[in-house]
């Protein structure tokens, strides 16, 4: 799983003046930003479309990977406390296990780093998507303070949702910089 060593998403470099800001100001940031800007009266003008949003499978897939992956480490967790407490006759039985677990979890980790990948890079095909994707990302921080994202990360994640909702408010939309 990814880890930050740092809270902050800005560097000096990029608002020189101005403090860093948080990751999780990002996030709350830009779902108040599209509440903001689909008012009642620009919903009736924008296209509403029938397609399934690409960024629910999105989320749905980062949810499953992570939630499998949150699984086994729980179980790594429950085979290494039966180790400790483990008779001699049967550490070997059990190391093997573990073992086997260890080996398990860095196939889970990088599926769990490549669906969080696919939603950063996801463009929402809708408002109502990108609120979720922001929605999703702000409630993984907020259960066990575990960030999806570092920098680079986070930066694909607000590009994707800006993707959308300058398509939904016939702006242009920006091409990646990636």
């Amino acid at each position: 799983m990814s880890q930050a060593d740092s809270a902050y998403t800005t560097s000096r470099s990029i608002f020189p003046a101005g403090r860093a800001v948080r990751r999780r100001q990002f996030v709350a940031g830009g779902a108040a930003f599209l509440a903001r800007l689909i008012t009642p009266s620009r919903a009736g003008s924008v296209s509403v479309s029938t397609a399934p949003d690409p960024i629910l499978d999105a989320i749905e897939g980062h949810r499953r990977a992570f939630e499998e992956l949150g699984h086994l480490l729980a179980e790594q967790d429950a085979a290494e406390r039966e180790l400790r407490r483990a008779p001699t006759s049967r550490r070997t039985e059990l190391e093997i296990k573990l073992a086997g677990l260890c080996e398990t979890e860095g196939a889970l980790g990088r599926a769990e780093m490549k669906a969080s990948h696919r939603l950063a890079t996801t463009v929402p095909g809708s408002p109502t998507g990108a609120a979720a994707a922001l929605q999703y990302v702000r409630a993984c921080y907020e259960i066990g303070q575990y960030p999806l994202y570092e920098e680079d990360g986070y930066r694909l994640l607000l590009l994707s949702t800006e993707r959308a909702i300058c398509a939904a408010a016939s702006r242009a939309v920006p091409h990646p910089w990636c």
